[in-house]
């Protein structure tokens, strides 16, 4: 038995085995025989595709966001000849004063309607004057006063009187007098006797004032 002494401070591999070396030999030998004989179609040399370079648009100048808009935009469904739309009727609610007019009808125009029976308008009342009662014409001449006669003066006396719905005299106003002794005697006569028809609106007896004038004359 053969010893192998190994020396100190080193690595000692075993010795090559000359079947390893012709086996690996062999081994390249069939490789290159096995790429020499290979068709040239399978042999396919890998070629970098070329860089493809374009040139780069510059920015669209910035349009007006209300032209932009297209004037006319047509729907792809639209009807080859589609009809023309009838626009809504514009309704003016400003209403004037109505005319009367026959056989037309405005459906805008506002009447009120009358269910009121249409009133005439009141009728002017018949008034008739108080005249002085003939059954007392003599009570109407005032007794001649006294001082007047003997002084041998004339004169007149314009009153407006009263008269109620009975005829008789209410209140006496002088207008004018000769004297205050004309005029004394001609209210007192009126108070006392003064009769009148007194006056009516339609007929009816109603109060009134009537302007008399008595005079004084010595006969």
């Amino acid at each position: 038995m053969q010893s192998v002494v190994m020396p100190q401070g080193g690595y000692v591999g075993s010795p090559r085995s000359p079947i390893g070396i012709g086996g690996a030999i062999a081994v390249h030998a069939l490789a290159a025989g096995v790429f020499l004989l290979m068709p040239r179609e399978m042999i396919t040399v890998f070629v970098p595709p070329s860089l493809l370079t374009y040139a780069v648009p510059a920015d669209p100048p910035k349009q007006d966001p209300v032209k932009a808009i297209p004037e006319k935009v047509e729907h792809p469904l639209q009807h080859p000849d589609p009809k023309p739309l009838i626009a809504d009727p514009i309704v003016d609610f400003t209403f004037t004063k109505p005319e009367i007019t026959t056989g037309k009808f405005d459906p805008f125009t506002i009447t009120q309607p009358t269910t009121e029976k249409q009133i005439d308008p009141p009728r002017t009342p018949i008034f008739a004057q108080a005249l002085p009662d003939p059954r007392f014409a003599r009570d109407f001449q005032p007794a001649y006063p006294p001082s007047m006669q003997r002084m041998d003066m004339e004169g007149t006396v314009t009153v407006r009187v009263k008269i109620g719905a009975d005829g008789r005299v209410l209140s006496v106003e002088k207008l004018s007098a000769a004297s205050d002794d004309f005029w004394e005697a001609t209210r007192d006569q009126a108070l006392r006797k003064w009769r009148f028809r007194p006056a009516t609106r339609d007929g009816a007896p109603v109060e009134s004032e009537r302007v008399m004038t008595v005079h004084f004359q010595i006969t």
